[in-house]
């Protein structure tokens, strides 16, 4: 009987290294031109980011906007992005100026980093004059 603690504990060790391994699983993304982007996406704007919260694995973004490239006439907009970049999460900050396109999914917006047309990083916005 003292012998079958060990054994089990042996056993348990080597189910560990022996056992496949879960592939990990990273982003892809085609390489989708600017252009093509736009023209998939239900909005594309510029704006600041207000608000993040994380929401059952996913971030929750409201974005105070400031230019409309394309989309409905709106002055703010709340979208869903996973939480991880390696499942295509984009990395939104509070106060990170963005330029964003994303798809209407019946009454959620949503954004990934396949289609995040560009990120700035924090600070101060200061316009062209």
């Amino acid at each position: 009987m003292k012998g079958q603690p060990r054994a089990s504990l042996l056993l348990a060790v080597l189910a560990a290294f022996i056992a496949p391994a879960t592939p990990a699983h990273a982003c892809q993304c085609y390489n989708f031109s600017r252009a093509e982007i736009v023209q998939r996406a239900d909005i594309v704007f510029e704006g600041t980011v207000a608000v993040v919260t994380a929401v059952r694995g996913q971030l929750q973004a409201t974005i105070d906007i400031g230019r409309i490239e394309k989309g409905p006439p709106v002055t703010s907009i709340t979208l869903l992005t996973p939480a991880s970049s390696a499942a295509c999460g984009v990395r939104l900050e509070v106060a990170q100026r963005v330029t964003l396109a994303a798809m209407r999914d019946g009454r959620v917006w949503r954004t990934n980093l396949c289609i995040a047309l560009g990120l700035r990083p924090i600070s101060p916005f200061v316009p062209n004059r």
